[in-house]
């Protein structure tokens, strides 16, 4: 079995310490955050593969509870003329995951490039392009597992996070503990 270091944004997602007897590492919300400790474990644990799960808010037509492996991240970054939402390939799957610092509300006012490419994306998170800068930098290899937890509104977030959570354990159990 490969070492892996399973990296999760909150508690709140999951309510576990461990998967499978894999302890799971809490790294924080948002850019910042994701960034910073993911680097701090990979240089702490040396891990073979770094797999990161999490909730998710859908942009398409996907169903609350669904897992989806993400093959493209996309960060929201802006600087007016300068401006690129460089994309990182993590895997062969046609997913695209938009990481941004603030929670996507529809019918807000975004910058027009903002909102392109969130209509390109497949689903909305805080952390993953982050993750994925530090496993590139560590030179790791990076899985991520996403659930869909909502679809614009949090209204029931915990109880869709917890379906969410139960169909991640299983894809885990097929594809990473072997």
């Amino acid at each position: 079995m490969s070492n892996i270091l399973l990296v999760s944004a909150t508690k709140l997602e999951h309510h576990d310490d461990e998967l499978f007897g894999i302890p799971i590492h809490i790294i924080g919300i948002g850019k910042i955050n994701a960034a910073v400790n993911t680097q701090r474990l990979i240089n702490e644990y040396d891990p073979d593969i770094v797999i990161n799960f999490g909730s998710v808010g859908s942009l398409k037509d996907y169903k609350v509870g669904e897992v989806l492996e993400v093959g493209t991240v996309y960060n929201d970054f802006f600087a007016g003329d300068i401006y690129g939402y460089e994309p990182i390939k993590i895997s062969d799957s046609n997913i695209k995951c938009f990481t941004t610092d603030t929670f996507y509300e529809y019918n807000q006012d975004y910058h027009h490039s903002y909102l392109h490419a969130i209509d390109n994306c497949d689903i909305v998170e805080m952390e993953l392009y982050s993750i994925a800068k530090s496993c590139i930098a560590a030179n790791k290899t990076l899985y991520s597992y996403k659930w869909i937890s909502d679809d614009g509104s949090s209204t029931d977030w915990k109880t869709n996070a917890a379906v969410g959570y139960n169909n991640f354990k299983k894809l885990f159990n097929e594809r990473h503990n072997n």
